[in-house]
């Protein structure tokens, strides 16, 4: 396995560290934030969140992978001023889409409010978060540039930036606002994601107008080409690497269309929970105070301990798009299934020994972080999504890396219209409530995930490394079970949180040790490790 097989993989861990270190930013600031706010505040603060969700993803998913997959393939090819074209007519269409996004999302935020949310108070905390939109929007071109070169420092720092403006203003906007009622501190809380986003795109910006990524060697778009003559008009000039405006722009369309899209798609999952899950909880006899709490529950107490486990695939996700991309623009098919096999086999590794965890610790961890035992049955039915999830993200970025973009959003749309069903069949019956929201998360996530995962078969052939799945099962097998005994042992004596810590601590270390003994890592992955990286792989090597 050569390094460039690796080097996504780096890439992914890099981003992995800087999520890691955004979850527990998340973490700092939701244990808090809950404390300000209540279960029904966070109800309201979660409300604004669905929308915005979609709108970001129509206005730039689709742009921010279109970006890196662009200028990963036509920089493999040579093409640099190619590349800075696609970037910079990306980064005008993420500005335009993101402003008209912003107005529209504060004009309609009182219809979104009493139509979906079911309270008008979630009106103020929707046009809070408006501005997010059009920032975010700019922040994801410059990510998606620094991504399509592999240089993934730099996205990495930004998150880290971006979360902790986040954290600081809503902390203290919540805080200073709530004398004046709970819906002025919800939506005090919620404008911390236009600050946070505002600090990222500064930092970006500031890295590539500094020249460090901007200026691939003497190619630069129009003016004057490479070889001191002048560029064609509306052309993006480099000697013979020259592209129109127009094809560039048509090229970047043609991917981000159906990506944007699938996105689009992803999001509306959580308007269905929006839509669907406080009205079925009025039509099960909760009062609107009740289901604005268990609504609060599941999508701010269940489902962000769900996605924690899911900030590796996540990143993996981003840099196998480029890594595939490039690959593919080289015709090397023997580089593209060894590192389509790898991106899935590490997202299998990762998510069900996660998914396993919090099944086996799903009533102890919400006692431990929110201090509120409710939300143990949700995060119990939601545990099987972060397998799933891991799944159907990483199967997404190489679909979308091999050039099947449409593929994930038919998927998708079939998961979606599963999750509607469910969700409202199950959440009307009193018995099952919200817990039924949380079954058909799991089962929308399971759906997209094989579905992508056989067209992965069907387009490249097999993958799947069997002697890996078995290695990997047997390793998360081993960990939960050490997790609960651990807990049983602890409880006793330590008390319900320090032994839900130490549960933690033993299952994880438990599986680290089962995936050395049983060679689930290579040493290729292993070195890919920053910091300790190199050092492991040499470890493991010599024991070959």
């Amino acid at each position: 396995m050569g390094s460039q097989d690796t080097k996504f993989v780096k890439g992914a861990f890099i981003l992995t560290l800087a999520g890691i270190v955004v979850k527990l930013i998340g973490a700092v600031y939701r244990i808090p934030l809950y404390s300000i706010l209540g279960s029904e505040g966070i109800g309201l603060y979660q409300m604004g969140y669905p929308i915005y969700a979609i709108l970001l993803t129509v206005s730039s998913a689709g742009l921010n992978v279109a970006i890196s997959k662009v200028v990963a393939e036509r920089r493999a090819r040579g093409k640099h001023a190619g590349a800075l074209a696609a970037f910079r007519i990306s980064l005008v269409l993420m500005a335009i889409i993101g402003a008209l996004g912003s107005v529209a999302l504060y004009q309609a935020a009182p219809w979104i409010a009493v139509k979906m949310g079911h309270d008008a108070r979630a009106t103020l905390s929707i046009q809070a978060i408006s501005p997010a939109l059009f920032l975010a929007s700019v922040l994801s071109a410059f990510r998606g540039w620094f991504q399509g070169i592999e240089e993934m420092t730099v996205p990495a720092v930004s998150q880290v930036l971006e979360a902790l403006g986040r954290l600081v203003t809503m902390l203290l906007l919540a805080s200073a606002l709530m004398p004046r009622g709970i819906e002025h501190a919800a939506a005090g809380a919620t404008f911390g994601a236009a600050v946070g986003a505002l600090v990222g795109v500064l930092f970006t910006a500031v890295a590539y107008w500094m020249g460090r990524h901007g200026r691939p060697g003497s190619r630069r778009i129009a003016g004057r080409g490479a070889d001191g003559g002048a560029s064609t008009p509306g052309a993006v000039s480099g000697g013979p690497d020259e592209f129109t405006w127009g094809e560039t722009a048509r090229a970047i369309a043609s991917i981000a269309l159906p990506i944007s899209l699938a996105s689009a798609v992803f999001g509306i999952t959580e308007i269905i929970d929006l839509g669907l899950v406080p009205g079925r909880l009025h039509a099960a006899g909760f009062s609107t105070e009740e289901a604005t709490r268990l609504f609060g529950q599941l999508t701010a107490g269940a489902m962000p301990l769900v996605n924690i486990p899911t900030v590796f695939t996540g990143a993996l996700q981003m840099a196998i798009v480029p890594s595939v991309s490039a690959a593919i623009a080289l015709r090397d098919r023997a580089a593209v299934s060894r590192r389509v096999s790898k991106a899935l086999t590490l997202a299998y590794a990762l998510g069900l020994p996660a998914a396993m965890g919090i099944l086996v610790l799903s009533r102890q961890i919400p006692v431990l972080l929110y201090n509120d035992p409710e939300v143990g049955p949700s995060l119990m039915a939601c545990a099987p999504a972060v397998l799933f999830l891991s799944l159907q993200q990483v199967s997404a970025g190489v679909l979308q890396g091999v050039g099947k973009v449409t593929v994930p959003l038919i998927n998708l749309m079939w998961a979606a219209a599963v999750k509607a069903i469910v969700t409202y069949a199950l959440v009307g019956v009193p018995s099952i409530g919200v817990v039924g929201a949380g079954l058909a998360t799991s089962l929308h996530f399971g759906v997209a995930a094989v579905l992508n995962l056989l067209a992965i078969r069907r387009h490249m052939g097999p993958y799947a490394e069997p002697g890996a799945v078995l290695k990997i099962s047997a390793a998360s097998g081993g960990m939960a079970v050490v997790a609960g005994l651990s807990y049983r042992l602890m409880e006793p004596f330590m008390g319900l949180k320090l032994a839900t810590v130490g549960a933690i601590a033993s299952g994880a270390l438990a599986y680290f040790v089962l995936a050395m003994v049983l060679k689930v890592f290579s040493p290729e992955d292993l070195a890919s490790l920053p910091v300790v990286g190199r050092v492991l792989g040499r470890v493991i090597g010599s024991k070959k």
